[in-house]
């Protein structure tokens, strides 16, 4: 699956390229990410202006304009918003099993005891199952978590990730249990990293930061003598820090070197760090999360893996807070495939974070005085006084 960027001029894009940007980055011609399937006439003349030549495609195949399996069937806000609050109690019961479980096999693993990696399989069963009924359900939990306890929400959250970009790659059910146990047991090496390195709020030393490096190769020590356990498991969480270019570690493997299990880890356990609250630092956005990660894609992450998640996600994921340009504040229920920017939302707030009558509208076609409304930002809900927890309670 490997792949380049190419430029070219507007003329030459034809339906099924990938496009990652269009512009020169000078002041009269600024480049602008786009980074999606052109898939029609249609789309090059919506997304891609007249006055630009200056075209970055991705010359591999990324995503066929046929590959629809997977997508999530059309619906309105309203039923999206009927559905997710069906599903969500389910989900939640699925989350706080698999959080119980995480605490668990976390704090054996600190007092020195085994993993019992047996018990992870119907867990990981279980979440493969809650994305197939309600996939946004499932994502909407992975933002509404409790700050304070990243170092088990990160295991399961880590795993939900990876199990959604293993089905939009394709992995069969099997294939994606043991993508879910390596996701979960990523990090299981820092059951035996002093705490005064893994919980340290400032900078590490060179010597601390070597210390921490070491958690991979660990977490194979603490996994490996487990019986019948597939060594796919253990490459990924082994390789789950190696980066596409040969810069990571513990080995510096490079490109497809890296096992399909660490590359889709790698992408998951860094988005979900750079959108959660630690010690040491505040949440990145979802939104500027992916920015980032979409810079880093050909260096750090596998780039045809990486277009997969930006697709999956989305821009503004189920369960993000989000405000309009009409100032109102609302929480996303679903993504749009084709329009990631334009989300399905319930609008709950005024512009001073004062309850109104909720709405739910779909962006992609939604209206208000006659112009076109879109999420305008993203903002840090602890900055409005907001509890993620409590917000919850809108969408059932």
């Amino acid at each position: 699956m490997s792949e380049e960027v190419r430029i070219i001029k507007k003329k030459d894009v034809k339906p099924g390229m990938f496009v990652c940007t269009y512009g020169c980055g000078t002041f009269h011609d600024p480049q602008v990410n786009i980074g999606r399937l052109m898939e029609s006439a249609e789309d090059i003349a919506k997304y891609l202006p007249d006055n630009t030549d200056h075209i970055e495609i991705l010359t591999g195949k990324i995503l066929a304009p046929t590959a629809s399996a997977g997508r999530r069937k059309a619906q309105n806000a309203d039923d999206a918003a009927r559905n997710i609050a069906k599903a969500l109690p389910e989900a939640r019961r699925v989350h706080e099993e698999a959080l119980g479980y995480a605490r668990k096999f976390i704090e054996d693993v600190r007092r020195g005891e085994g993993v019992e990696a047996e018990e992870a399989l119907p867990i990981v069963g279980k979440v493969i199952d809650s994305l197939s009924s309600n996939e946004p359900a499932a994502l909407t939990l992975a933002f509404l978590k409790r700050y304070d306890e990243y170092t088990y929400t990160h295991s399961i959250n880590v795993n939900l990730y990876s199990l959604l970009l293993g089905k939009a790659l394709g992995l069969e059910r099997e294939e994606l249990e043991l993508l879910g146990i390596a996701a979960m047991f990523h990090d299981v090496g820092k059951g035996r990293v002093p705490c005064e390195v893994l919980n340290k709020p400032g900078k590490l030393t060179e010597n601390e930061y070597e210390i921490m490096k070491g958690h991979s190769l660990k977490g194979l020590e603490v996994l490996r003598d487990i019986s019948g356990l597939d060594k796919s498991v253990l490459r990924g969480v082994v390789e789950h820090h190696e980066r596409f270019d040969g810069s990571g570690y513990p080995h510096g493997f490079k490109d497809n070197g890296i096992h399909p299990f660490g590359r889709i880890i790698a992408i998951s356990d860094v988005y979900d760090a750079l959108t959660s609250v630690r010690v040491y630092k505040k949440a990145v956005t979802p939104a500027k999360t992916m920015s980032l990660m979409y810079k880093w894609k050909g260096s750090d992450f596998d780039p045809v893996y990486l277009n997969h998640f930006v697709r999956c996600i989305g821009v503004y994921p189920p369960g993000t807070m989000v405000q309009l340009e009409d100032l109102r504040f609302a929480i996303v229920l679903e993504t749009n495939d084709d329009m990631p920017r334009h989300p399905k939302v319930k609008v709950l707030f005024n512009d001073k974070m004062q309850p109104i009558i909720s709405e739910n509208i779909d962006l992609a076609n939604y209206e208000k005085c006659g112009k076109n409304i879109k999420v305008m930002r993203q903002p840090d809900p602890r900055s409005l006084g907001v509890d993620m927890q409590q917000l919850a309670r809108f969408l059932i």
